[in-house]
């Protein structure tokens, strides 16, 4: 690991490119980069400011940051580029559009010596205000499978059912309330993640399955149940 001798931060590349002042507004961040860079920066702010006039600007990561609602593009100076940091989907989704740059995951360098593709930060950022608009609507579809009720750590008197989709893609949120039904008994509740994981190691939702439910509809761990979730009334409202 290295150590900036100056900000004391540690990074495992010696002689890491990064900013180690500390950092209050956007404006500061702008004033002590190089005169080069400054213009360049003021315009990056102008172009999503115009393609986002509802964000509020603040620092994140000692970064020039976007905010509606969850971050919306971050955007900071480096040695020989500049970068935005849109989020990992913006990569993909953008993907022929950036085939000149330097891609990371969630990242998006501009080399400091071609011009730079204002017109592809203005698209990237109105297609980011729009996914986050997108997840404040409401989610009227209903959800009906069949699964297997799974006991958790192997106690039967506790047990669950796994909501088949990515509840943060479906609603925004990392656990939603729902009124669900098993067998067509009625529960409210909430979608979570408690730490269990698919078996492609990804993110697994749930939602809980009490006794009293199981003895009423005569189902156990092991047994196929038939399942239909909404969003709770109370959820939407929410969402608003």
């Amino acid at each position: 690991m290295w150590q900036c001798p100056k900000c004391k931060r540690e990074f495992k590349n010696t002689e890491q490119d990064h900013y180690c002042g500390k950092v209050e507004t956007i404006d500061q961040y702008i004033s002590e980069q190089t005169e080069k860079v400054r213009p360049i920066l003021q315009k990056i702010r102008e172009v999503i400011r115009a393609a986002a006039p509802e964000a509020t600007e603040k620092i994140a990561w000692r970064i020039p940051t976007f905010w509606q609602g969850e971050n919306l593009i971050h955007f900071a100076a480096f040695k020989n580029h500049v970068s935005i940091f849109p989020g990992g989907e913006a990569s993909a989704v953008f993907a022929d559009k950036l085939t000149e740059y330097k891609v990371a995951k969630g990242t998006i360098r501009f080399p400091l010596n071609k011009p730079l593709p204002y017109e592809i930060i203005d698209e990237i950022t109105r297609w980011r205000v729009m996914s986050v608009e997108e997840k404040k609507k409401p989610n009227d579809k209903i959800y009906r499978y069949e699964t297997v009720i799974q006991a958790a750590d192997d106690d039967k008197d506790t047990a669950y059912i796994v909501f088949p989709h990515d509840i943060k893609a479906e609603f925004g949120k990392g656990r939603i309330k729902v009124h669900a039904t098993f067998d067509g008994e009625p529960y409210d509740g909430l979608i979570v993640n408690m730490g269990v994981k698919n078996e492609d190691g990804s993110v697994c939702y749930i939602i809980g399955v009490r006794k009293d439910i199981r003895a009423k509809i005569g189902k156990q761990v092991g047994d196929t149940v038939a399942v239909t979730i909404t969003i709770s009334t109370t959820q939407k409202q929410g969402m608003d």
